[in-house]
């Protein structure tokens, strides 16, 4: 019966573990033309889409923006648009007013421009 447990116990901690760094529980959805890693031209800093986050790299420093809205009470997140060339989403960081716009537009299958929140022109990696 121990050893019964015990394989049960190890069963439930191996497949809660995963290997993979996707946030399931994210509150963005960027469309799969974007999903990947852009690279910005002029500063190389990354902007790195999965099926639920948004996440930011630079100079060694990563910013997840759907961790980050798990810090604040009145989370917003809204997607405006997501075509096959153009991707927009507000969200609110809990402050009365305060609304972040991600706007970017595909411009080539490997090129895109963002022009709200960081932008820049970035490169498909």
């Amino acid at each position: 019966m121990k050893k019964l447990l015990l394989l049960f116990s190890l069963i439930i901690i191996t497949s809660s573990c995963s290997s993979s760094d996707e946030d399931t529980s994210g509150i963005f959805s960027p469309p799969t033309w974007i999903q990947g890693v852009w690279k910005d031209e002029a500063t190389g800093a990354t902007l790195t889409f999965t099926q639920r986050d948004i996440k930011y790299s630079t100079d060694g420093n990563s910013y997840s923006f759907s961790k980050q809205t798990t810090k604040f009470t009145n989370v917003l997140a809204q997607e405006i648009s997501s075509t096959p060339n153009l991707y927009v989403s507000d969200f609110s960081q809990g402050k009365e007013g305060s609304i972040i716009r991600f706007s970017f537009v595909k411009t080539s299958d490997t090129k895109m421009e963002s022009k709200g929140h960081l932008p820049g022109n970035y490169i498909k990696q």
